[in-house]
Order: C-alpha cells, then structure tokens, then sequence
C-alpha cells in the first residue's frame, strides 16, 4: 500500500489550498433518497434530484484487521443522523486481492443475504474488475448461459497506470461503469465473458458504457504541488485522493474521494454512479499498486 504521507504527487496535493473557480457541485439534497430499500438504493443509480451524495469512509486497522483493514460507508440521512451504508474487507489467501462488499457491519458472507458483489484485481493490482452478486460464468450449467441467468455481471472497471510525469505526478485512473438511460436502467450487455468490459476499455470501445478518467491535477508555485479542487471537502495529501470526470465534460466531477484524517476519507458522488459502485471504485483507490506517487 502507498503511503498515505507521500507529500509529491498524490491524487489532492495540497488539498487545503484554493486551485481554481470550479464549477460549484449539486447541494446534496438527501429528502430525494429513498432508503426504504437498501439493496436497491445501494446498487441503483443515485437520482439525479439528490445532487453529490456525501459519504464518509473509516478504515478500521485495529487488531485482527491489522493486515486486511476493514472500510466502512456512512452518509448522513434527511433526518441528519449518521446511517451506515455498506462495507468491505480484502479476503485473506487470496493470489490477486479481492474484496466483499457487504450492506450488513461485520457480514462478509458471500452466500448470505447481505452480499452484494465484489472487486477483484489483477495480479500487480493495476486492473480492477466489479461484480455483483452473480455467480461466475465457469460454475454455471451451459443451458443458462445463454441467457445470463445467475451469471454475475460486470458493473464497471477500473484501470491506473503511470503517467509521463514520473515520480512527481499523480497516477493515471480510467473507469468505465455500464450507462443508464434516464430512468436509472442500466443496459447491461448479457454474456458470459468474464472480463468483456476490460477488453472493451483497453480496446478505445466504450458503446454503452459510461467512460471516465481521473481529472489531472495542476501544479501549484505557491505550495509546491499537484493540486485539486475539493470545495473543501478533502484535507489532506494523499496519493489515494482523486476526481472522475468524463473527459468532455471536465468540470462536472461524478466521483471524488480524499482523505480527512488518519483513517477517515470522504466520498462523494452523483447520477449515474451507484453508492455501490463509488465504494468499489474507491476501494481501489486503497488496493492500487501503481507507485507514481
């Protein structure tokens, strides 16, 4: 894991520090949430109507957790009380790191009800894969295939690499979730490959899909560093901090995610990202290999 203290390059250097006008975000409006169903508010697209959905993550590195840390998402209702959201934990043993994301504290059970998909990466933890519950392709009979039921499904990817700057700048990220219409619909391609969506990305093919990139940071004279803009939602330097936008639109921010304190980060997003998917993304913010810090 790259420090969190590496002060040259990271995702929000100088986060403190007043960039540029952007654009203001959307109030977060949370009376547009309807949270009388989690698993369906957790993996649908945010309404548009509630504006930048405002999270907080702790990472809990305590004890057992020591090695395999504990995340958890939190936002603020209508009511302004604090309501756990989601949580997640990288299992142990396995060769390419792979975490459960639960809507339940402390039940990362895959075959229990709580269980909602997963991220998993490659082996040097630079390509980074989201499912939902389904089952993988290879354990189903051939019959159900065909019509991907029970499959599981890819619902987006995650890609970093290093950038032209070397060890000064941030790292590179391109994400690519499934697009929705206007009703919050994803269309979802049905087939059993299991990593269609990274080839597409790799490939420059994004039909019906949702393709972002990392909003490039700028160097700053007067604090000597890359920095962003946050609307002072971030207040410390990390290599994990980041803004997704999509590239014509570079002033529209859908993700963010930075660091507040020691173990504490924010996580704020918007339509068409699902509070699950923004959790998947971030946590590979945390899992990431790529040392361009």
């Amino acid at each position: 894991e790259i420090p969190d203290n590496n002060m040259q390059g990271g995702g929000d250097m100088g986060a403190g520090q007043p960039q540029e006008e952007a654009r203001k975000p959307p109030e977060f409006n949370p009376e547009a949430l309807d949270l009388s169903d989690m698993r369906k508010f957790l993996m649908s697209p945010a309404p548009q109507a509630a504006g930048i959905v405002q999270c907080s993550i702790k990472r809990n590195k305590s004890g057992t957790n020591k090695l395999f840390p504990e995340y958890e998402v939190f936002m603020k209702d209508a009511s302004g009380v604090e309501r756990f959201l989601l949580c997640s934990k990288k299992r142990p043993g396995n060769k390419t790191s792979n975490y459960l994301i639960s809507m339940k504290q402390g039940d990362l059970n895959r075959s229990g009800t709580n269980f909602l998909g997963k991220l998993r990466a490659n082996f040097v933890g630079t390509e980074f894969q989201i499912y939902d519950d389904g089952l993988n392709p290879r354990d189903l009979e051939p019959e159900y295939l065909g019509e991907g039921q029970g499959s599981r499904h890819e619902l987006g990817v995650v890609l970093y690499a290093s950038n032209m700057l070397g060890s000064r700048g941030p790292r590179k990220m391109q994400v690519a979730v499934p697009m929705v219409d206007e009703d919050g619909n994803v269309l979802q391609p049905r087939t059993p490959k299991d990593d269609e969506m990274l080839q597409m990305v790799k490939n420059d093919d994004f039909n019906n899909l949702i393709y972002l990139i990392n909003k490039p940071p700028r160097w700053n004279d007067e604090v000597g560093a890359y920095v962003l803009n946050f609307n002072g939602r971030v207040t410390m330097a990390s290599v994990k901090n980041f803004q997704l936008i999509e590239q014509d639109n570079p002033e529209c921010v859908l993700l963010q995610f930075g660091r507040v304190a020691k173990d504490k980060f924010t996580m704020d997003f918007q339509w068409p990202l699902s509070p699950f998917q923004a959790f998947a993304i971030t946590l590979s913010s945390f899992d990431s290999k790529i040392a361009c810090d």
